[in-house]
């Protein structure tokens, strides 16, 4: 049966380059699919994908009670116009104002939880009142799909959903037939790439710092050889000025002005860029869902460096397709890309078809889209009720 089905975000953004690939499952079943988000430059990708598209502004401070108001006004209209067979919500103000609108309307809605973010791992006002807000709204939903493990315990220790109404996938998924693995040469050098938004909270500093402590390494163990292992590193992601996490364009210029790393702009095509690095990093200690540059590196069969952190930890079997770092830790990743870096290239080849199986077995976004559709199909059946749709192993 055809579902009319609306997709929420704080960005277009987000949905295109996280949900674009079940988007398209979705639509090859027939199903018609909104979009409800800000518009931005990606908003005309959706729209080719066949999307409609709703505006609604998003502030993404949140300061502004007049401004959120509006945001939940525009949320409410849209939805009563489209009367849609269900909502599916992405990002916490989403899970929030949407969940509650949909409950208003009498609409069936779904949350997905891609990572809570500032709302746990800070202690601020923003975060009492988030806590505060999802402790009223989230029992609301009539599924709540999680990302990882940690998300789905913090909900259920905290009664913002009963387990009967839950399930986990891993990740958001990644197309494995356009991210294959990229295999490099064996050219006497290592390269390391972090490609991810230029944020303090995704270990961007921890990842120069270490680079700085491996070239130093090096430049002191091989002291008067000319020959001696060659290393690079490289950045890759946008600037995102507005946010008070952000790094700022002159600090990351500073940066590839030092020859330390080098900063390679920002890209709609990754894969240009991943299939000549030797290994992917990610030093986050963001309480992420499950990293989709993990995951996509993954499905590229590059090993990876990330932190023993929420949804990072997913995505590495440590010791064989990569290793785990405490967070915020510049000294201990550093000891890891040596380690990495003194690997012979077929040793990293082989952590790299790893991380393609683990992607095969896990992240494959057809397993997403038919876990999305199954629960969209469970909470509009009268015959099934939620429970139905079980947690993960």
């Amino acid at each position: 049966m055809n579902r009319r089905v609306v997709i929420t975000s704080n960005t277009s953004w987000f949905i295109y380059n996280f949900f674009c690939s079940s988007i398209t499952e979705f639509m090859q079943d027939g199903n018609e699919i909104s979009i409800v988000a800000p518009r931005d430059k990606y908003t005309p990708l959706l729209e080719a994908l066949g999307c409609r598209f709703h505006e609604v502004s998003i502030d993404r401070s949140g300061a502004n009670l007049l401004s959120e108001w509006k945001t939940i006004t525009t949320i409410y209209k849209t939805l009563k116009q489209l009367s849609p067979d269900c909502v599916l919500n992405f990002t916490p103000k989403l899970n929030i104002y949407s969940v509650a609108v949909c409950k208003l309307l009498k609409i069936p809605v779904i949350n997905s939880v891609a990572g809570l973010g500032y709302i746990i791992s800070s202690n601020g006002f923003k975060s009492c009142l988030g806590k505060l807000l999802l402790r009223f709204t989230q029992p609301l939903a009539d599924h709540i799909i999680f990302q990882n493990d940690d998300d789905l315990s913090v909900y259920l220790e905290n009664k913002w959903a009963t387990a009967e109404k839950i399930s986990r996938v891993r990740g958001i998924g990644v197309n494995l037939q356009r991210f294959t693995p990229q295999i490099t040469s064996d050219d006497g050098t290592v390269r390391f790439l972090l490609f991810a938004r230029m944020l303090k909270s995704k270990g961007v500093p921890e990842f120069v710092e270490a680079a700085r402590l491996v070239l130093k390494h090096y430049n002191r163990k091989y002291v008067g050889v000319s020959m001696h292992p060659k290393v690079e590193f490289s950045l890759l992601g946008f600037i995102d000025a507005y946010n008070p996490d952000g790094i700022s364009r002159e600090v990351i210029e500073n940066w590839h002005s030092e020859s330390v790393v080098r900063y390679l702009g920002e890209t709609d095509n990754v894969i240009d860029f991943v299939r000549d690095y030797d290994c992917v990093v990610l030093p986050s200690f963001y309480r992420e869902g499950i990293p989709q540059c993990l995951i996509e590196a993954a499905a590229m069969a590059k090993p990876i460096i990330t932190t023993n952190h929420v949804g990072c930890r997913e995505t590495v079997v440590d010791g064989v397709s990569g290793y785990l770092v405490p967070p915020r830790d510049s000294t201990s990743l550093a000891k890891a890309m040596i380690t990495m870096a003194d690997l012979s290239h077929t040793q990293r080849l082989e952590m790299g078809r790893v991380a393609r199986r683990k992607a095969e077995n896990e992240f494959c976004h057809l397993h997403v889209a038919r876990h999305y559709m199954t629960c969209i199909e469970s909470v509009l059946s009268v015959e099934k009720p939620n429970d139905l749709v079980k947690q993960e192993a």
